[in-house]
Formats: structure tokens, C-alpha cells, sequence
């Protein structure tokens, strides 16, 4: 069950995210939500061949500095689409352009072994979670009779703030752990660095659920209208 968690759900909460964005694509076919459905698809493959490839160190860290641009980056874009105003939308593109700047920056830099990039994963997460915070000011600002619970983004927007809120604050401390397990090299530490990136696994996996619960909520909202 540890192995499980710490290994193979990431890649099935991703797959999941894909189906309930999927659903929604299927009834608008909106060009911002087939951006989402492109970045779900690409990351679940990726993660599920680096699952089966987890001890090939290089491999795997390659997979997740590619997921953390097209987090920022892609995720991004779906907001963009959804903000009504040019401030929002600015915001939107000095957070993409500041992350593509520091992937450059890191990779140009960057020397020896290549550990898991958690100041990159630390701000796409902080980007995300700025995203979502803008998206519910705009909601509140622009109050409907209609229900939210009948909006896809709105489940889309809380399945993130689940997850991007708790991943920042393990991955703000995953620096300092991976240098602690590998200067001592002690089993317990190993152990606890593994069991939090478990951790991590599961709160994706609750932000996916709650996505697919939504989208399809929302879809039988439709059909029995």
C-alpha cells in the first residue's frame, strides 16, 4: 500500500484530472479546456513510465522539471481565458514569464547531480493557487442567480486550491529534507521524505476527485434539465 502511494497514485490521480476535464471538453469543446486536456494527457504518460522507472534518478527528475513548467505554464493559459480583466491577465503572463526565466536560469546553472527542483515545484504551485484566488475575486465580483456548483470551474478551481495549497508547503520543505536524507543517509529519514511525498500523492488525488465530482455533477445538472 506504501509503494502504492507513493508511486503509482500520482500517475492515476492525473488520469483522473484528464477524465473530468474530458467530460467537460466533450460538452463545450472549448480551445482553453483541450490545453488542460493536452497537459493531463502528456503528464500521465510521462509519470506512468517514470513509475515504472522510479530508481533511474535522472529520468524521473527530467519528468518532473517538464511537469512543474507545464503546470505554470499551460494551467496559465486556462485562466487567462477565464479572467474578464487586463490585470488579471497580466499577472497571469509575469508568472509564466518569471518561471520560463528561472527554468532557464536553473538549467544554464546548474551543475553535478540534479536533485527533485522544489523551489520550481514551490512556485508553480504559489502560481496556481494565485490563480485561483483571482478566479473566486472574479466570481465574487460578478455574483449570478445561477449556482456555482453548475459551473465546471469553479469545482476545477477548488480540486486546485485542495491540492497547490498543501503541495507548496511540502515542497517548500523537500529542499531541506532531500539534503538532510543525503547527508546522513539515515533509513527513518528516508522513510519520512518518502512517506510525505505520499502525502503529496494523496492530496493530487483528493483535488482529482473533487474535479471529477464536479464535472460530472455538472453533467447531470445538463441532462436533466
Amino acid at each position: 500500500m506504501f509503494n502504492f502511494l507513493t508511486n503509482y497514485l500520482e500517475p492515476i490521480a492525473y488520469f483522473i484530472y484528464f477524465i473530468g476535464v474530458l467530460f467537460y471538453f466533450y460538452q463545450k469543446g472549448q480551445k482553453p479546456t483541450l490545453v488542460l486536456l493536452c497537459f493531463y494527457l502528456i503528464v500521465t504518460i510521462a509519470l506512468t513510465l517514470g513509475s515504472f522507472w522510479v530508481g533511474t534518478a535522472n529520468y524521473n527528475i527530467w519528468i518532473y522539471d517538464q511537469t512543474a513548467l507545464l503546470t505554470c505554464v499551460c494551467i496559465g493559459v486556462y485562466f487567462y481565458q477565464l479572467y474578464q480583466t487586463r490585470q488579471k491577465k497580466l499577472v497571469v503572463l509575469l508568472l509564466a514569464l518569471a518561471y520560463i526565466g528561472y527554468t532557464i536560469f536553473r538549467n544554464l546553472t546548474i551543475e553535478g547531480l540534479r536533485l527533485f527542483d522544489s523551489i520550481g515545484f514551490s512556485l508553480a504551485s504559489a502560481s496556481v493557487v494565485i490563480y485561483v484566488f483571482m478566479y473566486f475575486h472574479q466570481l465574487l465580483k460578478n455574483v449570478s442567480e445561477i449556482s456555482i456548483l453548475k459551473d465546471f470551474n469553479f469545482w476545477l478551481a477548488a480540486g486546485y486550491l485542495i491540492y497547490y495549497v498543501g503541495s507548496f508547503i511540502i515542497f517548500v520543505s523537500f529542499y531541506y529534507l532531500t539534503n538532510k536524507v543525503m547527508s546522513s543517509m539515515s533509513r527513518s529519514d528516508t522513510r519520512l521524505l518518502t512517506a510525505l511525498w505520499g502525502l503529496h500523492n494523496v492530496l493530487l488525488f483528493l483535488g482529482a476527485l473533487s474535479l471529477l465530482t464536479g464535472s460530472l455533477w455538472v453533467t447531470y445538472r445538463k441532462k436533466s434539465a
